[in-house]
């Protein structure tokens, strides 16, 4: 609506809400200096996806998907040459369910990794 009719309904107009700045995610870095045995081994197999940009979000409450494992994929996904990984790692208290609930910073990580 425009400013004058929600005078006229004796409404004030509010101020637009700043967007959110999405979380900064990790810096590139260089494979680990001692891998996990296993971690070579799954670099091989997402050797595949070494050219195709990839988004990871980790949440530290997160007891499905521990953000230790998040953390490997995305070692091993550099390990395996690819140089566009995102990763993101969030708080909250929800879990798993972070990624339903917490729109702003999982939207966030999203809007960040798509431009």
């Amino acid at each position: 609506m425009t400013e004058p009719s929600l005078v006229a309904l004796g409404l004030s107009p509010t101020t637009p809400t700043p967007k959110p700045t999405p979380p900064t995610p990790s810096k590139p870095h260089p494979p680990p200096a001692n891998p996990a045995p296993h971690l070579p081994a799954l670099a091989a197999g997402l050797r595949p996806l070494a050219h195709t940009p990839t988004l990871i979000l980790g949440v530290q409450s997160d007891i499905l998907f521990p953000v230790e494992q998040q953390r490997e994929l995305a070692d091993a996904l550099r390990m395996a040459g690819n140089s566009r990984v995102s990763y993101y790692e969030l708080g909250g208290v929800w879990g798993h369910d972070t990624f339903l609930l917490d729109e702003q910073n999982v939207g966030g990580a999203i809007r960040g990794f798509l431009l």
